[in-house]
């Protein structure tokens, strides 16, 4: 790889971690608010974020990093001040999996750094196509990456 191309893997690599630092921050601020506004005719969506080494090694603070980190700073506060962000957090890329009736563990990642999921967000919709049109606004797509959305299940008492 040339080094231009490593320099800009490596920016958005670094731009990715100081995302989901801010998505962190967003969340906490505007997460109480959320709470207050779902009001039973809204159901829970969990936005699983794929795609991406979110844990670089090095930084960069090139234009288009910071152009990228502010396309995700506004979509965050926006998904706030709606009230519909309930939660979210960005995940390691190491952990531990345990497996089948032995219990055995495998360390991780588990999965190609594509398909891996190294964040999420809990948003509140009316149902999962509205769900899915939050999920249209997210800034991953410009780095090519995808968004699982999933309902949350309730638990009855």
């Amino acid at each position: 790889m040339n080094k231009i191309n490593t320099k800009k893997v490596k920016t958005m690599k670094f731009l990715k971690t100081i995302v989901c630092t801010m998505a962190i921050i967003t969340m906490a601020t505007f997460t109480s608010s959320a709470q207050s506004k779902v009001d039973g005719k809204t159901e829970k969506f969990i936005l699983l974020f794929r795609g991406g080494d979110t844990h670089p090694q090095t930084a960069n603070d090139s234009k288009e990093a910071k152009e990228y980190l502010q396309s995700w700073i506004n979509w965050m506060q926006g998904l706030g001040q709606k009230g519909i962000l309930v939660g979210g957090e960005n995940l390691q890329r190491t952990g531990k999996q345990v497996n089948g009736k032995s219990k055995v563990v495998t360390d991780g990642p588990f999965t190609v750094a594509k398909e891996m999921v190294n964040g999420y967000l809990i948003v509140s919709a009316k149902d999962i196509n509205e769900a899915v049109e939050i999920a249209k606004g997210c800034p991953i797509f410009q780095e090519n990456g995808k968004v699982e959305v999933r309902p949350l299940q309730k638990l009855e008492n």
